[in-house]
């Protein structure tokens, strides 16, 4: 049988229309509106799909580097195998070792075939920073573990380093000063500056050194004690990377805010 042009045209149209509509099959990350999240607290992870079975909602990034050498990324799992109308997924954000993440979910069809993603980006505050919004340096000592330095501007976290508490981790109060290492927790403020600061105590070197209390400094160390950074380690002051303390060097005046966070936040 002869088909004319016209029956083969009006018969692939209606072939065409009963199959699937894949572009009917979408995902958009609706919540939380927010520019940031904080560590330890709850938000509504929420989205709008059409056409899914299910989906599955990770989040992702970069970890804080090691100076100039990368540490890798991470992935968080916050839901798997949701069905796609439920639309929400409660998820308590943990401690993550970065500026930023980016939450990503993916639609899956009937088959479970990925058919449809949508990203959103987040900055990240530390619970230590919830209620701290001064501009300054935070040196989050809190723990023996994770330590980090985070430098604040306009109550956004612009910078997070690697850092170091006194490898004793012995907290005193002001005007206490053993010879022993130890660390003192409060608001002070950069005192003076010196990119070729010698210690005269421990004869080392200690390049671009920031003194805020005391004999207490930010500076950089050696890079053969790098794996060090993160916890105890210091006779007293905040070490870090040679990358990362000449650029905090160079970005802080005299005079400005530092706060040591220990024990008990």
């Amino acid at each position: 049988m002869k088909l004319s042009l016209w029956t083969i045209i009006i018969g692939s149209a209606v072939l065409f229309s009963s199959s699937p509509d894949l572009r009917a099959q979408s995902v958009a990350l609706t919540g939380p509106h927010r520019v940031g999240m904080t560590e330890d607290h709850t938000y509504d992870v929420e989205w709008n799909s059409n056409g899914l079975q299910s989906v599955s909602v990770l989040a992702y990034g970069d970890r804080t580097p090691m100076g100039n050498k990368s540490r890798g990324d991470f992935r968080i799992a916050i839901a798997e195998a949701v069905p796609a109308e439920r639309g929400s997924v409660q998820w308590k954000v943990p401690w993550i070792d970065a500026k930023t993440f980016t939450v990503k979910i993916k639609g899956y069809d009937s088959s479970g075939h990925v058919v449809a993603t949508d990203t959103k980006a987040y900055d990240f505050r530390p619970e230590v920073l919830a209620n701290r919004l001064a501009d300054g340096i935070y040196l989050d000592l809190s723990r023996r573990v994770k330590q980090r330095l985070y430098v604040q501007r306009d109550k956004n976290i612009t910078r997070v380093y690697f850092t170091t508490s006194s490898q004793n981790y012995n907290w005193k109060p002001r005007g206490s000063h053993p010879k022993a290492p130890h660390d003192h927790a409060g608001v002070f403020q950069v005192l003076e500056k010196d990119p070729n600061h010698w210690s005269t105590l421990y004869d080392v070197p200690m390049r671009w050194a920031m003194r805020y209390y005391s004999g207490h400094y930010v500076h950089a160390t050696s890079t053969n004690l790098y794996d060090e950074l993160g916890g105890p380690a210091s006779h007293g002051c905040n070490r870090m990377t040679r990358k990362d303390a000449h650029e905090l060097y160079r970005m802080t005046p005299i005079g400005y805010r530092v706060e040591v966070i220990g024990p008990g936040g």
